[in-house]
């Protein structure tokens, strides 16, 4: 990628970084595509990859244990196919951008409220991608997110760096 990082003065606490989509389903499934490329990285002991899958409920484990969350996942923004959004929580509340993984049912904000009331939610920081096709059946990704990831993984390391 061609970018340095270097960890100094950081203290963040745990952090869980958590790829959530339906691998099948081409850019749908961006978030999974994602945390397979970090998983090769060298990253700070603190920091945790996931392959969160579809998700649900299951991910509140990983909310109780954490200082942070950033979730990938594909987000519909408006944009064109490839666009990468940092996305704050409160715009997943009025949805101006919406995340696709349905995490079995209960969306990501449903998920962060029950966090919330359970007294266990992190800072949660979620990196979405505009997907071009979400609902074909397909392991692969569109050539426009597929050139994407890079942007993608540099954000999320300027994020956890």
């Amino acid at each position: 990628m061609g970018v340095k990082y270097v960890g100094g003065g950081r203290n963040l606490g745990k952090t869980f970084v958590i790829g959530v989509g339906n691998y099948l389903f081409g850019d749908e499934g961006v978030g999974v595509h994602v945390v397979k490329k970090l998983m090769e990285l060298k990253l700070p002991e603190d920091v945790e990859v996931i392959d969160g899958g579809t998700g649900g409920v299951a991910l509140l484990e990983f909310f109780e244990k954490a200082d942070r969350v950033i979730v990938v996942d594909a987000a519909l923004g408006g944009g064109e196919p490839g666009d990468v959004y940092v996305i704050n929580p409160s715009q997943l509340e009025r949805e101006e951008v919406r995340v696709l993984a349905s995490l079995h049912e209960m969306n990501l904000y449903t998920l962060m409220e029950v966090a919330e009331e359970l007294n266990i939610l992190p800072e949660v920081i979620v990196v979405g991608v505009e997907p071009k096709e979400y609902n074909k059946m397909s392991t692969s990704l569109s050539r426009e997110v597929e050139a994407a990831l890079p942007k993608v993984i540099e954000k999320i390391l300027e994020l956890i760096y």
